[in-house]
């Protein structure tokens, strides 16, 4: 699957666009409180709680992506209520995420990472950090997602 990196779309909607059809296993939807790397990267003071997401993300009912998404709990107050999108429930109750910075980096599957996903230990695999932000410009999103290397293909065009 190749996605351009200048345009910000969810999964659901990439997986629309390639002819797929999507789904998600969910693995957990809790509020607890949020760690130190959550709390700094969106923005909120220690303690605090976020409502955590942990899916398999599918396509034609292959796992293609292992995701961990941590959002403040003012603006996900119920994690059972998230369906299939995130991004439309977020849009749903004004909170769209208008905006995101993604970080990218190999990194080989662990044990349960290349379990969930049917790959072997040690296999080789992109993750993608996205903060996610809102028209106000607040943090309103952390997700990691563990993306398998052979559904996955991004594409950045320059100009001089």
């Amino acid at each position: 699957m190749e996605d351009a990196l200048s345009r910000l779309t969810g999964f659901t909607d990439r997986m629309a666009q390639r002819g797929f059809a999507s789904d998600s296993v969910w693995l957990a939807r809790e509020i607890r409180v949020a760690n130190r790397d959550e709390s700094v990267k969106l923005g909120l003071p220690p303690g605090a709680q976020v409502s955590s997401l942990r899916r398999l993300r599918r396509g034609d009912g292959i796992v293609m992506a292992v995701e961990h998404s941590a959002l403040p709990v003012s603006i996900v107050p119920a994690p059972q209520e998230v369906g299939a999108s995130l991004y439309q429930y977020l849009d749903e109750r004004g909170n769209a995420v208008v905006k995101a910075r993604q970080h990218f980096r190999a990194v080989n599957a662990d044990a349960e990472i290349a379990g969930l996903m049917g790959v072997p230990p040690g296999a080789a695999l992109l993750v993608i950090m996205r903060i996610g932000y809102s028209a106000q410009q607040r943090a309103v999103e952390l997700t990691n997602t563990f993306c398998r290397d052979d559904y996955y293909d991004f594409v950045v065009e320059l100009h001089r």
